[in-house]
């Protein structure tokens, strides 16, 4: 049975949790906090509580220290570089980009990457021949194995440089990094600044991508303005991957695309709405969500257009997906800045309905230029009257793609920033303060906050000490998990 839960419980379990780490660190029970650290982040993160915790940074730095000493780097060569990728993607997120452009630099770069990750294999076969460019494995061991290999691989590499790209809640990266010194600088990567991320206590510079992050930053997470560094990104191509079709015949039916983590749709009906009306606008347009794991709002849909709704999984042809479709539609409430670039980069209007403009969720906010932008609404009247118009109007959607360019940062300008970066620690984006409202942003997270997910997040941490403390709540997912088994 489904119960309605207060947000109070997930913050009980927080503050019980926090004062049970603080016990397992003074006793020196090193595995064990650093377990605790790891549940404590991602719950922080899956519920967007708060964007920094001093507590966890502290306890983070604290025991990592205690556990592996100092990592020194001395005399380094200006040209190393360490590019740490806790995700090990070959065809999604921010990774290649950077490495590309450390490489055009003519850097020296170590990437490294977790045994454990899905695609390390895909990334060396695509990056193997690249002169500039060789690989560290970190093998599947325990976390506190994990992090022995990691500061050795970082004291034998003895970088000038080292980027962080990495999950939220990644105490083995964080930890590590934060007990390095020495003739070196470390740049984290601010990739979720909307969300809470474990990090404060290993960067000496973040780097964002947009005003609206440069302001969270400060007023957020209480990071000094030296020390932030703004760096728009863009969407790695994908043509080498080629179209591997749809569950219909795309020559015969035309299709509105949209994707992105299952989480971004949750927290109230306006994404089932929206491609509802579109549906119902049109009896001859399909519809194509990609995205990993189970929604009920796309089962629903599923169910109700059996014929003209399909979910499939994350696709690595994305490039070729997109420049097929009449156009793309952004998720909502959370909207997906990498999915909006990548529409961008294949003329595919991005079209896109905002809780408020120059909110989080606003393309605007991380655009290069806002002023020019036309496929973003604030209202729903005038967002359904233009996505009727793309329906039908075959003039109106030419007239909307010509207005696409220039939205995106080039790959040139990027790497040109990103020397500019490692020489200088600036780029020509400049961040100025402006007041912010995440209010009714942050309200979707509490929407959203019932017993399945206090479930799910307590069977999703893998954590012994945790699954004592919720007996019934482990002994429910079991029974489940051996249902989906069955």
């Amino acid at each position: 049975m489904r119960m309605k839960f207060t947000y109070g419980v997930f913050e009980k379990e927080i503050k019980r949790r926090t004062k049970e780490l603080q016990r397992a660190y003074r006793s020196k029970d090193y595995f064990k906090t650093v377990c605790y650290l790891k549940y404590l982040s991602n719950f922080y993160y899956t519920i967007n509580h708060k964007l920094t915790d001093d507590t966890l940074e502290e306890i983070t730095r604290r025991v990592s220290r205690d556990f592996l000493g100092s990592t020194v780097i001395r005399d380094s060569d200006e040209k190393k570089v360490i590019f740490y990728d806790y995700f090990g993607l070959a065809a999604r997120g921010l990774a290649n980009i950077y490495v590309n452009a450390l490489d055009r630099i003519g850097c020296h770069v170590t990437w490294i990457l977790f045994e454990f990750a899905p695609e390390v294999r895909q990334i060396q076969r695509l990056f193997g021949d690249r002169e500039n460019i060789s690989f560290y494995i970190i093998p599947k061991k325990t976390i506190l194995e994990r992090m022995q290999i990691l500061q050795q691989a970082v004291k034998d590499i003895q970088p000038r440089h080292i980027f962080m790209y990495t999950s939220p809640a990644d105490v083995e990266g964080v930890g590590v990094m934060s007990t390095v010194q020495g003739d070196v600088t470390r740049y984290l990567i601010d990739l979720t600044d909307h969300a809470f991320w474990l990090g404060k206590c290993a960067l000496d510079y973040v780097i964002g991508f947009r005003n609206y992050g440069y302001n969270l930053a400060q007023k957020g997470r209480k990071i000094s303005p030296e020390q932030i560094v703004l760096l728009p990104y863009y969407p790695d191509r994908r043509e080498h991957w080629e179209f591997e079709g749809m569950p219909f015949d795309v020559a015969k039916h035309a299709f509105v695309f949209s994707g992105g983590n299952v989480y971004k749709i949750e927290g109230d009906t306006t994404y089932e709405e929206m491609v509802t009306f579109i549906l119902e606008e049109s009896a001859d347009i399909y519809f194509v969500y990609a995205g990993n794991g189970k929604s009920a709002k796309l089962d629903a849909l599923k169910e109700k257009y059996p014929t003209r709704f399909f979910q499939i999984e994350e696709r690595k042809d994305l490039d070729e997906i997109l420049k097929r479709a009449k156009f793309f539609l952004a998720t909502y409430p959370s909207s997906g800045g990498l999915m909006v670039q990548y529409a961008l980069q294949n003329r595919c209007i991005p079209m896109s309905l905002c809780m408020q403009q120059g909110g989080i969720t606003d393309p605007g906010t991380w655009l290069l230029q806002p002023e020019k932008i036309n496929f973003v609404f604030y209202e729903r009247e005038k967002f359904y009257g233009a996505v009727s118009r793309l329906l039908t109007d075959e003039a109106y959607c030419a007239q909307m793609k010509e207005d696409l360019e220039h939205q995106v940062i080039t790959e040139e300008e990027f790497t040109t920033q990103l020397a500019s970066i490692l020489r200088e620690k600036r780029t020509k984006f400049e961040g100025t303060i402006e007041e912010l409202d995440m209010g009714q942003f942050l309200a979707t997270y509490r929407k959203r906050a019932d017993y399945d997910m206090y479930c799910d997040m307590i069977w999703s941490s893998r954590n012994k000490w945790i699954y004592r403390k919720h007996p019934f709540i482990v002994r429910r997912k079991q029974r489940e998990e051996k249902r989906n088994q069955s």
